[in-house]
């Protein structure tokens, strides 16, 4: 196995995928998949957009400060009313979906409901938000969704419920050899889950830890399982302390080895906090648009994107591209040929010429949305973590998967006009197929009719600069690119890839070449990272950040694709960006390990804390610097603010200034969360926000040292 160059599945075009599901359909009876229907044969805005309830749409909106959410099987009408499918195939009653739904019991499996998105969470800052979340999901041999009984893979690092966490099968895996017996075939028991607030500053045991994950019998439950009492046996219950600044967050699915296939399958919300201490400008409202300050409330309309494929008869298909020799069910990518927005296929929305506000959230696997509407610009006001200072004007806004975006467009003057929204994002992203602009080229259609205001439009107007928030607390100096702050230690961490057999398909992807576990591919384990036991098992920890400490992280990608990386607890700052030169770093790369040859799980070539070799940064790589060309670029004017997922371009180094602390505390002062970020020793993660990836061992823990005599206003086992 070598690591990732170029050579990678690189132009390949949604048809492509498409042949290769097909023959897979008809080659690989083990793993049989209905026949996939390609997205050029599904109508276009044909139904209406769903919106929040509170705006008369039909997405669940819930305010209240407790509430219970079953996690459910059920049917949706996720496609056009005008698909018929072939006349050999049933009619169409509804795609079987999984949701969150309000309330302690699941609506009947049959059930058609007009949407699985949702619901979405409006939190007051500073008001707690307790949730029972339960599992109330089928096994899989009761499950309608074929999409996820045929894509399972146990040769994954995973949650494994059935065999106590074992994961055999993964360490079964040999290289260039396909499994055998059980490994070769698809999970058959009840299905894991565990939600995550991503982007929430939450104690590590809220946090939705990948192995907290819990099954719908009550029977198994992963070793990080955590609930304050009271919750039913097959579900958990959260309390969260929203003391973080006003954001859009959102919620989803988080068990180890699934999420891919559990968002996939609809396991997706949205979560706002809203700060009324916070003085916002004159017509902009914490939960939309305002006509000045008195008068009513357009509420903001949630652009939930994801991507998705179907089956001629209108249900979820998640192709599996095995048997790869290694993972016969895991595919490195999925890119689906049909865009879902809100739970639709390719809806219209019907706007009035004026302002509008938008929140987008990417919520797809893999694809990568650069959104444009042809002549219009779009206005972001808000990133992961907040609002920015001031409204930044966007000809093409680029959203990797669990990237949000709060964004304005003026539709004045178009009354009468129909616009798409389109995506220009090429899969894989940056360098891969251009989308094919009939299908997942188009996102959106709005249809702009007259203003029903009584006279000019009062809503805040992003065009006139007027500022958003007080001033951010600035790690960094955005339009230089340079760090404002002095770092406690830098860290250079690489984003690895792993090649099979003839270098046409991706085996594993790695975080500083280190498998989630901390373990060498031989089971080993290295003596300069940090054994941390939790439940009985133990993994082995190399990141370990001081609470109130800022750390610049550097992210050398040696892959050939761009990569979201999310860290957990934490907002960052982009500082900047640099080139590197690819070829003759991972020479050095490979060269540092012991032998000369690079030893892909093994961890990084060198020691872990700061050597001469590695430029006195930790991490235990080759000093980056002398392998750097060209400018030092900083962060996009609309991705200057406190982020929680950020694009890691290929060939090159992304700084991040990292702080392990409340973001609205000043530069400089150490102040601490609410609650002890190293309560229950469960720790926190950083991964690739590629679900594919994640769900392969991109991912690595995060255990946070707590300050010493720090007073916690939001206590375990009292608060939560």
């Amino acid at each position: 196995m070598r690591y990732l160059r170029e050579k990678i599945i690189r132009n390949w075009s949604p048809a492509q995928y498409l042949l290769v599901a097909l023959t897979l359909v008809s080659s690989t009876p083990a793993t049989a998949q209905p026949v996939p229907l390609p997205g050029s044969e599904i109508p276009q805005f044909v139904d209406r957009l769903p919106l929040l309830a509170v705006a008369g749409g039909t997405i669940e909106t819930i305010t209240t400060a407790s509430a219970t959410l079953s996690m459910c099987e059920f049917k949706s009408n996720v496609m056009p009313s005008t698909f018929v499918p072939p006349s050999s195939a049933p009619a169409y009653t509804g795609t079987y979906v999984w949701g969150y739904r309000n309330g302690a019991t699941c609506p009947g499996s049959g059930t058609l409901l007009p949407t699985y998105i949702g619901p979405v969470f409006v939190a007051t800052r500073g008001t707690p938000t307790e949730i029972q979340y339960i599992n109330s999901l089928p096994n899989t041999a009761a499950s309608q969704l074929s999409a996820w009984k045929t894509s399972t893979d146990q040769t994954l690092d995973w949650a494994d419920p059935l065999n106590g966490e074992a994961n055999r099968c993964a360490d079964a895996v040999t290289e260039n050899q396909p499994p055998v017996g059980i490994c070769a075939s698809n999970y058959a028991g009840p299905v894991p889950t565990v939600p995550h607030l991503h982007g929430g500053e939450v104690p590590p045991v809220l946090d939705g830890n990948p192995n907290a994950w819990f099954t719908a019998d009550g029977v198994y439950r992963g070793h990080a399982y955590y609930s304050k009492t009271g919750a039913v046996a097959n579900g958990a219950m959260y309390r969260y302390p929203n003391t973080q600044e006003a954001a859009p967050l959102w919620f989803h699915d988080h068990a180890l080895g699934l999420t891919r296939l559990n968002v996939y399958a609809g396991l997706a919300g949205g979560y706002l906090i809203v700060d009324p201490a916070l003085t916002l400008p004159t017509g902009l409202h914490p939960t939309g648009l305002q006509q000045g300050t008195a008068g009513s409330v357009d509420y903001i309309i949630p652009l939930v994107i994801q991507d998705r494929m179907f089956d001629t008869n209108g249900q979820l298909y998640f192709p599996n591209m095995g048997p790869n020799q290694e993972h016969p069910f895991w595919m490195m990518e999925f890119f689906g040929d049909t865009i879902v927005v809100n739970g639709k296929v390719w809806p219209y929305l019907n706007v009035e010429a004026r302002r509008c506000r938008f929140l987008l959230i990417n919520g797809s696997n893999a694809r990568t949305y650069e959104l444009s509407l042809h002549g219009q610009h779009l206005w972001q006001i808000a990133t992961d973590g907040g609002y920015l200072d001031a409204p930044v004007r966007v000809h093409k806004l680029t959203v990797m998967p669990g990237e949000r975006a709060d964004i304005m467009i003026d539709f004045s003057g178009l009354e009468g006009r129909t616009l798409i929204l389109k995506n220009h994002g090429r899969a894989p992203f940056p360098d891969g197929a251009p989308p094919d602009g009939a299908t997942v080229g188009r996102v959106l259609q709005f249809r702009v009719g007259p203003s029903t205001l009584a006279g000019a439009d009062a809503s805040y107007n992003p065009a006139h600069g007027a500022a958003l928030r007080p001033p951010m607390r600035r790690l960094v100096n955005p339009a230089a690119g340079t760090l404002a702050v002095v770092p406690s230690k830098t860290r250079q961490l690489t984003l690895n890839a792993m090649m099979g057999a003839g270098e046409m398909e991706m085996v594993e992807l790695l975080l500083n070449n280190t498998k989630m576990s901390g373990k060498r591919a031989g089971g080993t384990v290295r003596t300069d990272f940090t054994a941390v036991t939790v439940g009985g098992i133990t993994e082995y920890v190399s990141e370990l950040p001081a609470e109130g400490e800022t750390e610049v992280w550097e992210i050398v990608n040696l892959t050939a694709d761009a990569h979201p990386i999310h860290t957990h607890l934490t907002q960052v700052q982009v500082i900047n960006r640099q080139r590197f030169h690819r070829n003759r770093y991972s020479k050095a790369y490979e060269g540092a390990f012991p032998g000369g040859a690079s030893m892909f799980g093994d961890g990084p070539p060198l020691t872990y804390a700061p050597s001469v070799a590695s430029g006195l940064k930790y991490g235990g790589n080759p000093n980056i610097q002398p392998y750097l060309h060209g400018p030092v670029h900083p962060p996009e004017v609309n991705e200057a603010g406190w982020k929680d997922t950020v694009i890691a371009y290929p060939g090159q180094v992304t700084r991040l200034a990292v702080r392990f602390g409340p973001t609205d505390a000043a530069a400089g002062v150490a102040r601490n969360y609410s609650f002890d970020p190293d309560a229950g020793a469960h720790g926190f993660v950083w991964h690739c926000h590629i679900l594919d990836h994640e769900d392969n061992d991109m991912m690595r823990p995060i255990k946070v040292t707590a300050a010493r005599g720090a007073v916690r206003t939001y206590v375990m086992g009292v608060d939560y």
